[in-house]
């Protein structure tokens, strides 16, 4: 009885070559993408994060904001020239003394190039660097094309803010360089508006 020889033929081989290759194409496409969707996503919260954290710090501020009706609260900063930012007048005074608006420092928020900054009495700290290098006092838009915004309203007892950032503010925006933009009403709710 003659042994029957088992084998496989070139055609097999190459089709299970193929195969393989496909196989391993899709496994690797499949990790490259979740791989870039992680990135972009991290990019995107590290951003949002830094935004909420600074319209955050700003409004614990004004909502401290203290003033009247010939003395707002707010005011655009620098007073003369182009503006770049506002600034919110606090009491600080432990106790505090609401009638005397002479001894309250000014808290300055302003917008020097991509960064964010504070002026807390005497030390200048950045809050962010990933805004948008443009300063607008208007509302923001819907579609904004500026990093930083500050309308003062109602007699310098509100301010509408709006921030617009980047993961990298110098690089238009991509799924690799995302833009997330916040923006808020604040008002002073200690400083009278006659």
């Amino acid at each position: 009885m003659p042994k029957s020889k088992s084998a496989s033929s070139l055609i097999e081989l190459i089709m299970a070559i193929i195969l393989m290759s496909l196989v391993l194409l899709a496994f690797f496409s499949i990790d490259l993408f979740s791989r870039n969707h992680v990135i972009s996503s991290d990019k995107r919260v590290k951003v949002q994060n830094q935004i909420s954290y600074v319209l955050d710090y700003i409004s614990k501020y004004v909502q401290q904001g203290v003033g009247e009706f010939n003395s707002p609260a707010i005011r655009r900063y620098p007073a003369a020239g182009v503006q770049t930012g506002f600034q919110v007048r606090v009491d600080l005074n432990t106790p505090r003394t609401p009638g005397n608006l002479v001894d309250d420092p000014w808290i300055t928020f302003y917008l020097d190039g991509n960064a964010l900054k504070v002026i807390f009495i005497t030390t200048t700290e950045v809050l962010s660097d990933k805004i948008i290098s443009n300063f607008s006092a208007t509302v923001m838009p819907d579609y904004p094309t500026s990093g930083f915004y500050a309308r003062i309203t109602d007699n310098g007892m509100a301010v509408d803010v709006g921030l617009v950032g980047r993961y990298d503010p110098a690089v238009a925006v991509s799924s690799d360089n995302p833009q997330i933009a916040m923006k808020t009403r604040l008002v002073c709710p200690s400083a009278p508006a006659q």
